[in-house]
């Protein structure tokens, strides 16, 4: 029995040629990242990783902005520090393994729209997003951006919902890249 909405995982499938991979520096988030890779690995695909920093915003108080905040410009340096470290260990850990692994980076206020922004100018053919697996009500207040994605995406999506154990090796990789979780 075979279904338009079924997707056979094959090797060297062109179905799976470049997969994005969204990350928010997590543990979570980077745990789900080496998955991907592995995944990518089996299915003979490319993979890019990919951050989304949110826009500086003047923070307006009623007594005027802070003197300790820091400038738009210290703000995009420090960010970029931070979010290239998260790229730089998911890419040498797809370097490790074979894994062809390009990175991107980028300001945008939404990321759920830099995500798929970033899918479709990368011709991604799949999105590989970690998730938290939270039932109930809270998704539906907070705003998942995992279920935005679900909702509005044109390409498939693969949730991941990492074990404890994975999100266990992440936090140890993360520490011993020197990165804190």
């Amino acid at each position: 029995m075979s279904s338009p909405k079924v997707v056979a995982f094959q090797r060297r499938s062109p179905k799976f040629g470049t997969i994005l991979v969204p990350i928010d520096g997590s543990e979570l988030s980077l745990a789900a990242a080496f998955k991907a890779l592995e995944f990518a690995r089996r299915m003979d695909a490319r993979v890019v990783v990919f951050h989304s920093i949110p826009s500086y915003q003047y923070p307006i108080y009623v007594g005027g902005i802070p003197f300790e905040y820091p400038s738009e410009a210290d703000y995009e340096t420090q960010c970029r520090a931070m979010a290239q470290r998260y790229l730089d260990l998911v890419s040498g850990l797809g370097a490790d393994m074979g894994v062809s692994v390009g990175t991107r980076l980028e300001f945008n206020p939404d990321p759920v729209q830099g995500i798929l922004d970033a899918a479709r100018q990368e011709d991604s053919s799949l999105i590989y997003l970690g998730a938290h697996g939270r039932s109930g009500v809270s998704p539906l207040f907070l705003g998942s951006v995992a279920h935005k994605i679900l909702t509005l995406a044109q390409i498939p999506v693969l949730l991941d919902r990492p074990t404890p154990e994975e999100v266990g090796r992440a936090r140890t990789l993360m520490a011993q890249g020197g990165i804190e979780p």
